[in-house]
């Protein structure tokens, strides 16, 4: 029974499966939020590898900030968006 169960449930809704658990929810994301989160990377990047004080005030405070802001707020979004769906 519940086999069947589960099996209509995968026929009807899909099945996905997460490789790892490095970026949850990466599924839903649009190209948009995947440039972003790109962008943060290399940001951050940027700040590892920076080497004087100055360079890390700025890579910190001004790229690597805004970057993290911008996909915290485009990866809201698309969150709310797909919970708006499901319900």
């Amino acid at each position: 029974m519940a086999d069947c169960i589960r099996r209509s449930a995968s026929e009807v809704l899909g099945v996905s499966r997460e490789e790892s658990g490095r970026m949850k929810g990466a599924w839903r994301w649009s190209e948009e939020v995947k440039w972003k989160v790109k962008v943060k990377q290399e940001k951050y990047k940027a700040l590892i590898e920076s080497r004087t004080e100055e360079e890390v005030e700025f890579n910190k405070k001004v790229q690597y900030t805004s970057a993290r802001k911008e996909v915290k707020k485009a990866v809201a979004v698309v969150k709310n968006n797909a919970y708006e769906r499901l319900h």
